[in-house]
């Protein structure tokens, strides 16, 4: 799950001891997701500690302490050298409500915090990260039987992620109210506000808290709505639960992840006139940029291929096309669009569209006028999110043989994977990527699987 989330800083929760984080170390450097440089919480006998992997180099490392118990955790404070800009990471893990924890113990956290912050040269840049254990709107939805401090909260009140009682939002943190903070919960929509599922309960109790110079384009910057949830499919069961460690006779057996979703940002080092985003009209342009300032917007796109509410479009028949993933439930095959782009990401290589906005539909288009065929197909000219039909070939051991050509192929319905040597038509396949390229088979009905006799 590291590797494929492929950050340059990382920071962890409940590291057990720096005996388990030299191991996940080790084992990442194995597998080619080496980090270079590491720090870790260790000097309080906490049961478990906070640490961070990064591939920026780290110029120094302490510990905030929150009082002197030697029980608490202590926050990790960590200063980074981004391309000769320093950053600081700040790494929490509040304690948690379990056995009635009650929001006093968070906010003793959170004015540790808040006072060494209160230290800091003015100008100083940094980001506040980790399980907090309270959700991005702890001040509206705290519960009684957590509440020993007349509502007020670690993460809202003494963090001042609130003003006059409301949301700080994007507008407000950029008139440089340098005492506020903004919490990036809010860049994506309320009902996908959850890292941690329990039972029927969304919690959003993991957050990336900032200052308002993240936003001054100066220096380090975040690229505005780049904030998200990180849930590729293997992070979920097949009931649609969170896809948590699993153990069989107290001993972990191998199986399952964390029982809280990655969250993830990205951040740039600013440059005056670094992109002239209104030079941007096509979706060649977007392949060629990592992550969105500002919205972008598209014109006379054409959705030419749609499975539930992923779509692919492109804007002229030679052009590449793009992937809209999880966004195209209200777009129609064979129609066109004027959108605006709000989002980009890469999903281990893959460019995807992951939010849009103002859609204007415009007019019917003959789709297949867009699409390729088996003539085509050559794996030295093909790029990702092509889409071709009729491709003939045989299926063995996770690869398409199509004459002398062999490419993986993934079956996104693994009920309908055909059986090792049959030989295929595929008749809808998508151009792929997952480290190179693959073809991707969304269901039973995109192929045809030919009898021997045949």
């Amino acid at each position: 799950m590291i590797c494929d989330i492929n950050a340059d800083i990382i920071a962890l929760q409940e590291v057990e001891n720096i005996n388990a984080f030299n191991l996940l170390r080790k084992r990442l450097k194995k597998v080619g997701c080496e980090y270079r440089y590491s720090s870790i919480a260790n000097k309080q006998n906490s049961s478990v500690k906070v640490a961070l992997l990064s591939k920026y180099k780290i110029i120094e490392s302490s510990e905030i302490k929150i009082d002197n118990s030697k029980q608490k955790r202590s926050i990790l404070e960590v200063h980074l050298n981004i391309e000769n800009n320093s950053l600081i990471i700040f790494v929490n893990h509040w304690k948690s409500k379990y056995n009635l924890g009650k929001e006093s113990k968070r906010i003793k956290s959170a004015k540790a915090l808040i006072n060494r912050i209160k230290n800091l040269p003015k100008d100083k840049e940094y980001i506040i990260l980790g399980d907090f254990n309270s959700n991005y709107d702890e001040y509206l939805t705290i519960k009684n039987k957590f509440n020993d401090t007349n509502s007020i909260t670690g993460i809202n009140h003494i963090l001042k992620t609130i003003n006059k009682n409301i949301l700080v939002t994007r507008d407000l943190i950029g008139k440089k109210y340098n005492k506020l903070h903004y919490n990036l919960w809010l860049e994506v929509d309320k009902n996908s506000r959850f890292s941690r599922r329990y039972f029927s309960y969304k919690g959003s109790v993991d957050s990336i808290i900032l200052p308002h110079n993240m936003f001054d384009k100066d220096k380090i910057e975040y690229i505005l709505n780049s904030f998200n949830i990180f849930k590729p499919r293997y992070l979920f069961t097949k009931k649609g639960a969170i896809n948590r460690w699993q153990f069989k006779n107290n001993r972990h057996i191998g199986k399952g992840y964390s029982d809280h979703l990655p969250i993830y940002a990205s951040f740039e080092i600013y440059k005056k006139n670094i992109l002239e985003y209104n030079k941007i009209h096509t979706i060649d342009d977007l392949y060629k940029i990592e992550n969105i300032r500002e919205p972008i917007p598209l014109k006379n796109i054409k959705v030419i291929f749609k499975r539930g509410k992923n779509a692919i479009i492109k804007q002229e028949i030679d052009a590449r096309g793009i992937y809209l993933y999880n966004i195209a439930l209200n777009l129609k095959e064979g129609k066109s669009y004027n959108i605006q782009v709000d989002r980009i990401d890469n999903y281990n290589g893959l460019k995807e569209i992951t939010k849009i906005s103002k859609i204007v539909e415009l007019q019917d288009i003959n789709s297949s006028k867009y699409i390729k065929n088996q003539t085509q197909f050559n794996l030295n000219t093909i790029n990702q999110n092509d889409i071709f039909v009729n491709l003939i070939g045989v299926y063995k051991k996770g690869f398409f043989y199509l004459n002398s050509q062999k490419i993986p192929i993934y079956f996104r319905d693994k009920k309908a994977k055909p059986k090792d040597g049959s030989k295929l038509k595929l008749l809808y396949v998508q151009i792929g990527y997952y480290n190179t390229n693959q073809l991707l088979i969304y269901g039973k009905d995109d192929f045809k699987v030919f009898n021997n006799s045949k």
